[in-house]
C-alpha cells in the first residue's frame, strides 16, 4: 500500500510538470499572469519582444516535459525492481525544476503585478517529497520480508 500511495503522489506531482511544458510549447502568447506582469495584453506587446517570450517559453517547456516523463518513468522502473537509488533520482529531478520554476514565479510575483502559480509549484515540490518518504517506506518494508 505505501508504494502505491508513493506512486500517486509522485504521478500527480509529475502531471503539472506535464501539463506546464506542453502549454508552454503550443502556445501561441504568453500566459495570463504574464500579461499581468508586463500589464500589457499580447497583441500590445512589441513583435520582436513577443518571439523572445515565445522562445523563452519554448525553452522551459522542454525542462518541464522531460522532468514530468523522467519522473513518471522512473516510478514506473521503480515499481517494477525496487532499486534503492531510484526514489532519490526522482526527488533530485523533481526538486530541480521545482526550485528554478518557484524562483521565477518569486521574481515576477515580488517585482511585478502579475501573479503566478506558486502555489502549484510547491505543492509538487510537497507532492515529490511525500512521494519519496512512502518509496523509502516501500524499500525498508521489502527488506524486512
Amino acid at each position: 500500500m505505501k508504494n502505491n500511495i508513493g506512486s500517486i503522489i509522485n504521478y500527480i506531482s509529475a502531471l503539472p510538470l506535464l501539463a506546464f511544458g506542453l502549454t508552454y510549447l503550443f502556445k501561441d502568447s504568453f500566459m495570463p499572469y504574464h500579461s499581468e506582469a508586463v500589464s500589457l495584453k499580447w497583441e500590445e506587446v512589441d513583435k520582436n519582444i513577443q518571439y523572445l517570450i515565445l522562445a523563452l517559453m519554448r525553452a522551459v517547456s522542454g525542462g518541464m516535459i522531460l522532468a514530468g516523463f523522467i519522473i513518471i518513468w522512473l516510478q514506473i522502473k521503480f515499481n517494477k525492481t525496487k532499486l534503492t537509488w531510484i526514489p532519490l533520482l526522482i526527488l533530485i529531478a523533481g526538486t530541480i525544476v521545482g526550485l528554478t520554476s518557484l524562483y521565477a514565479t518569486i521574481i515576477v510575483q515580488t517585482n511585478t503585478p502579475g501573479k503566478p502559480p506558486s502555489f502549484l509549484v510547491i505543492a509538487c515540490l510537497v507532492g515529490l517529497l511525500i512521494g519519496y518518504i512512502f518509496n523509502l517506506k516501500s524499500i525498508n518494508k521489502n527488506s524486512i520480508n
